[in-house]
């Protein structure tokens, strides 16, 4: 197909505004689709800190947690909005965002969680309600359901799916903390015109050391049937009392990503760059706002 011409896949008929890394991606994403009869969907990633941290962070408690493992919301002690913003590998016309609005209340912790991936043609959506709430002073549980919408703007087409998620997180000492997440426990799909989105389920498993007051280490397990398992390692240092630095490395696929995060009183700013082995960069930035 010549980069003027039109697309022989029925999802992006037009693909004459787009870059050709633009058009590789979402076709490889068709492809796989078309071949296999399935597509594992994009998940999100929320949150500037946790994307320079290798997303290596299921034991710890952020203010994307919603997105990540509802249970460690337990930890929020006022209500906080965060927004987040990342370009996938600087693709032209293509963003990804993110918003979290945590609420804490007697006995529990409530959150939304609001994200979307967007492109000309193509257009994915989440919207998340999540209760954390502590079973013991070291344990918490989190259940998130969350509704998926998959627009096709060229096609006029919805498609949605219902999905739970629940997380478990385990306080073993001051420094040490251990989380368990499962995405879409009850295993959904949906169909389309040529074929059928099945939406995985996705485990994962990590630990969050505190090595010393300025020294955070954080190691991840994470598994999916089909892609297999990958392993998740991130590490931050406060250099100064608002400022750290941060970096991490994944498998399945490899990744590198380092950042930093600046907090004042009121705000938390956090900016990341990960390096994809084949696709390249994705900057991404956030905030965090508390209201205490």
């Amino acid at each position: 197909m010549g980069l003027t011409g039109r697309s022989p896949f029925p999802i992006f008929p037009d693909m004459r505004t787009r870059d050709l890394k633009t058009g590789l991606l979402f076709q490889l994403c068709t492809l796989v689709m078309a071949f296999n009869g399935f597509a594992s969907h994009r998940v999100t990633v929320a949150g500037a800190k946790e994307s320079a941290l290798a997303l290596a962070t299921i034991a710890l408690s952020t203010p994307f947690s919603v997105f990540h493992n509802q249970a460690l919301l337990t930890a929020a002690r006022y209500p906080s909005v965060g927004i987040s913003y990342r370009q996938p590998f600087l693709i032209k016309d293509y963003h990804e965002t993110a918003l979290s609005v945590v609420f804490p209340i007697p006995m529990a912790v409530l959150s939304l969680g609001l994200s979307q991936a967007a492109v000309e043609s193509y257009a994915e959506s989440e919207i998340g309600i999540s209760m954390a709430k502590k079973l013991t002073e070291n344990l918490s549980v989190g259940l998130l359901f969350n509704y998926f919408d998959l627009n096709l703007p060229e096609t006029g087409r919805h498609l949605g799916s219902i999905q739970v998620d629940g997380g478990v997180g385990f306080k073993l000492s001051e420094k040490l903390s251990l989380g368990l997440h499962l995405r879409n426990i009850v295993s959904t799909k949906a169909e389309t015109d040529q074929n059928y989105l099945n939406f995985p389920r996705v485990a994962r498993g990590g630990v969050a050391y505190f090595l010393s007051g300025r020294i955070l280490l954080l190691a991840e397990t994470i598994y999916e049937k089909r892609a297999g398992c990958g392993f998740r390692y991130g590490a931050e240092i406060a250099l100064l009392e608002n400022f750290c630095l941060r970096g991490g490395l994944a498998t399945n696929p490899f990744q590198h990503s380092f950042g930093f995060g600046y907090g004042w009183s009121f705000c938390q700013f956090d900016f990341s760059m990960v390096n994809h082995e084949i696709l390249g960069f994705t900057p991404m930035v956030s905030f965090h706002f508390k209201f205490d």
